[in-house]
């Protein structure tokens, strides 16, 4: 059976904004604070990007670039919480979830782009 293209885009970005918000909002202490609109605001604009210029492969490895730098972040904060409970706090709700999120991503998808001979910025003649 031959899926479509479009079926198969719709698809994948479906996916990839699910994986994107979900830590956007799960890293917030308030669903209703304005933090939230940094990770999804910049995961929404990445989304777009990639859809318009078709990179939606560099985008997955930025997605999953961010779910393993999540789950570092995550293990290494219990560790440090077991070692030394009174030194480092355990959580990663707060200001510092939802900036280390859109970081992670807009990191990794520029990473993926450069990787891929993609260029964000075109290269200046003349000087």
């Amino acid at each position: 059976m031959i899926v479509p293209r479009r079926l198969r885009t719709l698809v994948t970005v479906g996916v990839y904004a699910l994986f994107i918000f979900i830590p956007g909002f799960g890293l917030v202490a308030e669903p209703t604070d304005v933090l939230v609109a940094l990770p999804i605001g910049c995961g929404s604009l990445l989304l777009v990007h990639a859809v318009t210029t078709n990179q939606l492969d560099e985008l997955g490895y930025a997605i999953m670039g961010l779910y393993a730098a999540l789950l570092l972040t995550s293990v290494s904060l219990s560790l440090m919480s077991v070692i030394a409970p009174n030194v480092v706090p355990s959580d990663l709700v707060g200001t510092t979830g939802p900036v280390g999120v859109t970081t992670v991503l807009v990191g990794g998808y520029l990473l993926a782009m450069r990787e891929h001979g993609l260029q964000t910025v075109p290269p200046r003649h003349g000087n």
